[in-house]
């Protein structure tokens, strides 16, 4: 059999209740292969209703979890694609026992049973912004790969990236071929984290950081696609920055929310040090109520004075996969979406 053809081969999806998860399962899905969910008893199935998937009740986040549960779990798969994790924790433990931990048990099983490709959803969190002012020393042990050496400035992007060390040091020594995908901002339908940002848009303005910026953004079918290339990929794996290779400022961002939403939007210069203030807010406010903000301390910073862009040819000559669709169009469809399920007024 074809090692890039999925067709009847079992693959074990994780995080497939999720934004990009579903789409994921989506890719999948229609690439042929036999595709295996992990839910939890809280689950909603709301985007998978019309795929033809198993599922499989496995919470990667219980400390109870047991070896046989994984091993349950995987029994006949031949590929993981690994997509669960936190964004949002309420501390650093939080993060490394889902992101790290739970990614550890779940690769050392994988290569228990047998799985030739295990491909770990990570993020450019996990190498680090463009500016390295404000980063801790760089480590010396950057995956190939990488377009600079790792130096992650938050406890998500430190949780990502030990993740992914995690995950080689588990198939070190096996015939697992492992697959690190670091996308950008991912947008795309069924993303509830940059809703706002259309629904500000729809009234004419875009809060936008003072003394500009720069991202690189990834469509969350590309994003898709691109796990699905990881999963058919030939090789022994590597590390793969997954981002639209275009970079854009925040004004060419207003510009093309203008497009999506039908009426011009002028971009608002805010200082950095009140969105900073605005996701310290949020997250005060949201811990008062027992709740993860959508908007933070850490993604305010993001946005506010780090940029991240990336270098994507890696993963056009060996995933063979280049994002398809530019943001022109992509935030065009997201809008669309929204409106036609109700989330943005018409």
């Amino acid at each position: 059999m074809n090692p890039a053809d999925l067709s009847g081969r079992k693959v074990l999806l994780t995080g497939a209740t999720g934004f990009l998860g579903s789409h994921i399962a989506e890719s999948l899905s229609a690439s042929g292969a036999v595709v295996r969910l992990t839910v939890r008893e809280t689950s909603s199935l709301r985007w998978l209703q019309t795929l033809s998937a198993e599922t499989v009740e496995l919470d990667l986040g219980r400390p109870d979890m047991t070896e046989a549960d994984l091993d349950s779990a995987l029994a006949g798969v031949s590929v993981v694609v690994h997509s669960a994790g936190l964004t949002r924790a309420p501390d650093e433990q939080t993060f490394n026992r889902v992101n790290v931990l739970a990614t550890e048990r779940l690769a050392r099983a994988a290569v228990r049973s047998g799985v030739s490709r295990f491909v770990l959803i990570s993020s450019l969190a996990a190498r680090g912004p463009d500016s390295r002012a404000e980063a801790p020393a760089a480590s010396s042990d950057a995956p190939a790969g990488s377009a600079s050496p790792d130096a992650p400035v938050s406890a998500y992007g430190r949780s990502k990236l030990a993740g992914e060390k995690a995950l080689r040091a588990a198939t070190e020594g096996s015939e697992m071929a492992a697959v690190v995908l670091r996308p950008g901002g991912i947008y795309g339908p069924r993303d509830t984290d940059l809703l706002p940002m259309y629904q500000m848009a729809r009234l004419g303005l875009l809060s936008v950081p003072a003394g500009g910026g720069r991202l690189q953004p990834v469509f969350v079918k590309d994003a898709a696609r691109a796990a699905l290339a990881a999963a058919q990929g030939h090789g022994t794996g590597g590390t793969f920055p997954i981002a639209e290779p275009f970079i854009y400022t925040w004004d060419e961002v207003a510009a093309v929310l203008s497009e999506a939403v039908g009426r011009k939007v002028r971009a608002v210069p805010v200082p950095p040090a009140l969105i900073e203030a605005a996701g310290a807010a949020a997250d005060i406010g949201a811990r008062l109520f027992g709740q993860r903000p959508k908007f933070d301390r850490r993604r305010a910073r993001d946005i506010a004075r780090l940029q991240w862009t990336c270098d994507t040819t890696l993963a056009a000559e060996e995933l063979n996969w280049e994002a398809e669709v530019p943001a022109s169009e992509g935030m065009t469809e997201t809008a669309e979406w929204y409106r036609k399920i109700g989330w943005l007024r018409p």
